[in-house]
């Protein structure tokens, strides 16, 4: 094999540096659904970073690994919620509100909701707001669930912003 030139590298700059925008994500793809645990792991920190640059196709790719993950692997369920940090749209909104309602809650499960709670609490205020307020509503949750929804369905909470 010969030495390969930085220009077969379209996602390395002249300066040397990685243009996420341009960074080919298939092999984290492959490794976030692979049997390595850490290189799953690894992978999806770099779709989180992908996410933050705007790459809607790592977003799309995290919430649909979210829905195909076993139910209780609360830890890549949460690192994958940790990564939809910024993928501010209505369908991961709608997304991690389901997992609100499908979880209840526990000793167990309490680190992973308190992560989507995070995520939606960065999320715009017009995507959330309404759906914290119906939470904070329904006597599903206990009265301490309650009183996270209505503190975050409040814009002066600081998270909207």
């Amino acid at each position: 094999m010969g030495r390969r030139n930085i220009s077969d590298a379209p996602w390395i700059t002249k300066d040397g540096v990685i243009d996420i925008s341009k960074l080919p994500l298939e092999y984290n793809f492959d490794a976030a659904t692979g049997s390595n645990r850490q290189s799953a792991l690894e992978s999806i920190r770099v779709l989180k970073l992908a996410t933050h640059y705007g790459r809607l196709d790592a977003s799309v790719f995290l919430m649909g690994l979210l829905v195909s993950l076993p139910l209780e692997d609360w830890e890549m369920r949460s690192a994958t919620v940790d990564a939809l940090q910024y993928t501010h749209s209505q369908q991961c909104a709608m997304l991690l509100f389901s997992e609100i309602r499908r979880v209840k809650s526990s000793n167990t499960t309490r680190r992973y909701i308190d992560a989507i709670l995070d995520v939606l609490g960065s999320f715009p205020e017009k995507l959330v707001r309404t759906e914290f307020e119906a939470l904070a509503a329904d006597t599903c949750f206990s009265y301490k669930m309650r009183q996270k929804f209505r503190a975050l369905a409040e814009p002066e909470h600081g998270h909207f912003w």
